[in-house]
């Protein structure tokens, strides 16, 4: 099966890394943060201080305790962060030592209880996004289709494939355990080129290019496998599944991702080898090149990254801004005292329609998301999106509006009226 996409649009924004081996990068803290999982209270299990193993439970949702969030790493519990209504937003451990928690594997492999229990044990059930909103899958639902995400078409983002291309038996392995916890089909869909699996039963296998947005897990699933209340489906990407089979062969969790890092303040990008929710600082560092920039670090895209100090569970990339401006000139000075031509409230039509690959007139559904429209947004398909899928329109929109913000309290509206 192929997808073509012949909308979309690449952003130049400058040299990706290549691929090339990874560089194993030591970081001195990580930590897990509440705004990757929306709409999830999250209660502590550790205290300020604590001694914790890799892969141990450092928080459950409130109000499905089965799903925690585990240690990426050994070491002290050196900070729990709360903030409105006390909410945890954050909990960070200075990392040491080298202990690890052992999982039973044993029965996974063939029994869907016992692997579902596995990924809620171990935290690999976080892993999971579904679509519509965006969120945990509670542990008894039962996706209509889980897609599986090896393709990157984000500015600077390193190539899926070829990370994977030494793990590929690892990913096999976590594909293969994907099919128990569905009786629908798993996509894996990946760019064109030799199949990192065969297809066969409910295992399909889709080849896809095209300019971004081509490259993610929405703009699939809209084409292949639309959703609705009634109809999730789960996503999940290409180097969790290999975690995954990691998981299911050692009984160890697989806490290490490749990540891009690159961008203007980056002297040479690179592919690193981090753990899960690793300090920032301790990424770019070295790969400023010791230049004296006043940079921002975002983690993430340049299009849907965010300023953060440490890396968001799913995000792969790592982008460096560069340094200050220089100095405007006199001449500068004077121009930026004239009244300048507002063009807010004109939205660039052709543009974003050349750019948006759904079935979804763009103009209207930002106009929706802008008033806060719920019905209207819902008409017209948001349940199909999430904010990286309009990323891109918030670039090209001239309004300087965020619309994966605002289309993330129509989802969380929304999913509150579809819970109760």
């Amino acid at each position: 099966m192929e997808l073509r996409f012949r909308k979309g649009r690449d952003i130049a924004f400058g040299t990706a890394p290549r691929a090339l081996p990874p560089v194993p990068c030591a970081v001195g803290a990580v930590a897990v943060m509440a705004r990757d999982f929306p709409a999830v209270v999250w209660d502590p299990r550790v205290t300020q201080g604590q001694v914790v193993r890799q892969g141990q439970a450092l928080c459950v949702d409130r109000l499905r305790p089965e799903i925690a969030l585990v240690a990426a790493a050994s070491g002290r519990v050196s900070g729990l962060h709360h903030g409105a209504r006390r909410r945890l937003e954050r909990i960070e451990i200075e990392a040491e030592g080298a202990e690890e928690t052992e999982f039973d594997v044993k029965g996974a492999t063939a029994d869907p209880g016992s692997l579902r229990a596995l990924l809620l044990k171990s935290g690999a059930w976080a892993a999971f996004r579904t679509r519509p909103f965006g969120r945990i899958p509670a542990p008894s639902d039962r996706p209509a289709a889980i897609f599986v995400t090896v393709t990157d078409s984000q500015p600077l983002a390193a190539d899926p494939v070829a990370v994977l291309a030494p793990q590929v038996a690892a990913f096999q392995r976590g594909v293969a355990g994907l099919l128990h916890l569905t009786e629908g089909p798993v996509f894996l869909c990946q760019p064109p080129g030799p199949a990192l699996m065969a297809a066969q039963g409910r295992l399909r296998v889709v080849q896809v290019a095209g300019a971004h947005p081509a490259g993610l897990a929405g703009t699939h699933i809209h084409h292949l496998w639309p959703v609705s209340v009634q109809k999730p489906v789960w996503q999940i990407g290409g180097q969790d599944v290999s975690a995954l089979g990691q998981l299911l062969e050692s009984g160890r969790i697989g806490a290490r991702r490749v990540v891009s890092v690159a961008g203007p303040g980056v002297q040479a990008p690179r592919l690193v080898s981090v753990l899960l929710g690793a300090r920032l600082t301790d990424l770019v560092d070295d790969a400023a090149g010791g230049k004296p920039l006043a940079r921002q670090v975002i983690s993430g895209s340049v299009l849907s990254g965010q300023s953060a100090p440490f890396l968001g569970r799913f995000d792969l990339q790592v982008t460096v801004l560069g340094g200050a401006a220089p100095a405007p000139s006199v001449w500068g000075r004077l121009l930026s005292c004239l009244p300048r031509l507002r063009t807010g409230a004109t939205l660039p039509m052709e543009r974003l329609e050349a750019a948006f690959p759904f079935d979804i007139p763009p103009a209207p559904l930002m106009r929706a998301l802008a008033v806060g429209d719920v019905e209207t947004a819902e008409r017209l398909g948001c349940l199909d999106l999430l904010e990286e899928d309009l990323a891109l329109l918030s670039w090209l929109c001239p309004s300087g509006c965020d619309y994966g913000a605002l289309l993330r309290r129509v989802l969380d509206r929304l999913g509150q009226e579809a819970a109760a």
